[in-house]
Parts: C-alpha cells; sequence; structure tokens
C-alpha cells in the first residue's frame, strides 16, 4: 500500500482539545504525532481545531519529504480491551469505611469505589496534562457530606 499524504490525513488520528482560562485560549493537539509537535492554539475551539488540521497536514508533509517515520493511530478493538471487572482485596477496616461512605452517599459499594477511582484518575489526568485544578474547588462544588468526617468513628 502507497501511504501518502492522502492516507495519513485520512487516518482517525485523535484530537485534544483542552481550554486553557488564564488566557482563554484552547489548544489542540494530536498526541500521535507528538504533542510538541502538532498542537495549536486558537480563541475558539473551532479556530483551534481548524489550525490543528493545517498543522498535521504541515508536518505530515514534512516527515514525508524528509522520510521520517510516521506513527500511526493505535486502533483499539473492543476484544483488546480489559473485561472491566477486577477484584481487589482489601483491609477489613477499609472496606467498612468504603461501605459506611457508601452509604452515605446512598450508592452501592461497587458505584462508590468507581466515583473515587474516576475522580483520582482524573486529577491524574489533569496533572500530567499541566492543567491548573484546585482540589478545594472540586470538592467545594460535591454535595456536602451528611456527616462531618473528622467526628466520624467507624466502628464494627
Amino acid at each position: 500500500m502507497n501511504k501518502d499524504l492522502k492516507y495519513y490525513l485520512n487516518l482517525p488520528y485523535k484530537t485534544v482539545l483542552e481550554y486553557e482560562p488564564d488566557d482563554k485560549t484552547w489548544i489542540a493537539y494530536c498526541p500521535e504525532l507528538g504533542r510538541g509537535n502538532c498542537y495549536t492554539i486558537g480563541e475558539s475551539k473551532s479556530l483551534a481545531l481548524e489550525l490543528l488540521e493545517k498543522s498535521r497536514k504541515t508536518i505530515l508533509e514534512y516527515a514525508l519529504a524528509e522520510g521520517k517515520e510516521i506513527p500511526e493511530p493505535d486502533f483499539m478493538d473492543d476484544d483488546d480491551l480489559p473485561s472491566g471487572n477486577f477484584i481487589i482485596r482489601v483491609p477489613r477496616t477499609t472496606h467498612k469505611k468504603l461501605k459506611f461512605e457508601a452509604e452515605n452517599e446512598g450508592v452501592s459499594l461497587n458505584q462508590y469505589v468507581l466515583s473515587v477511582l474516576s475522580e483520582h484518575l482524573g486529577f491524574q489526568i489533569a496533572r500530567s496534562n499541566n492543567t491548573k485544578l484546585n482540589e478545594s474547588d472540586i470538592y467545594s462544588s460535591n454535595k456536602k457530606s451528611k456527616v462531618d468526617d473528622s467526628k466520624t468513628r467507624y466502628s464494627k
């Protein structure tokens, strides 16, 4: 197969769009082509995405002209994904605390643990993307707990 510019332009490269509140701009980039190589900044989402398409084309043209290796997007089929189920062993006291918090929120233990894991992953992703987040801002927007945790005792 001839891998020319048209071939690469038609590949489904991942596009990431992030808002930068400090300067009120949008950053768009293609991680597979290198976040530091293929990125643009625009005053609107549409401008950032439009500029990204031009940048992607320019980078691909240059790489082809120079005979550089061009990474292709990772194609992940549903068959390649993990099942979504895993078993974790925790101390009984941790299990009890998690159960208490889930009941306090009115959700199942599974839903509560999923929420905690997802929130933690969100912080990790934001941190790795250098997104400015204040945990206090995020937690202050959440529903207040029905129980003052500083006075909560977990007993058998």
